[in-house]
């Protein structure tokens, strides 16, 4: 169960952001790519790594709350937030790592295509997702990890 004292608690583990309604920053932080959802959650953690998003899933167990998870980029049914459920915002995780001798790229969840087409263009590796640079990597590939 969230309670002041937990969410204190979260908020002091988290490095990113945790947002609340009522907060000036709520109502630009639920937005989502299509205008037309309109979800309330119940906190929105801004992760900034990955021991963000672990606290927040531990977080989100304890207190028995619905978790959604938002990437970088857009989903038009809004799947990445949810009414009166904690929120975790992977959009502030944006890396890109590149191996050229192992051929791979490993890619931050908050990354969108057009993060990681740079760094990949010079080994000229093949480019597979969907026309649009904006989607999150990982809203168009079951993992963010690549192997080419």
């Amino acid at each position: 169960m969230m309670t002041p004292e937990t969410i204190a608690q979260f908020r002091a583990q988290l490095r990113g952001e945790l947002t609340e309604p009522g907060s000036g920053a709520y109502d630009n932080a639920r937005k989502v790519y299509n205008g037309m959802i309109d979800k309330k959650p119940r906190l929105i953690a801004k992760c900034v790594d990955v021991a963000d998003v672990i606290a927040a899933v531990k977080f989100g167990r304890a207190s028995g709350s619905r978790v959604s998870v938002r990437g970088g980029g857009h989903n038009a049914g809004g799947l990445g937030i949810a009414d009166d459920a904690l929120t975790i915002d992977l959009s502030g995780i944006k890396y890109v790592h590149v191996d050229p001798v192992a051929g791979t790229v490993r890619v931050g969840g908050g990354c969108t295509w057009a993060t990681w087409i740079t760094p990949r263009t010079p080994l000229a590796w093949p480019f597979p997702p969907g026309l649009f640079p904006l989607p999150a990597s990982a809203g168009l590939r079951s993992a963010a990890d690549w192997a080419i």
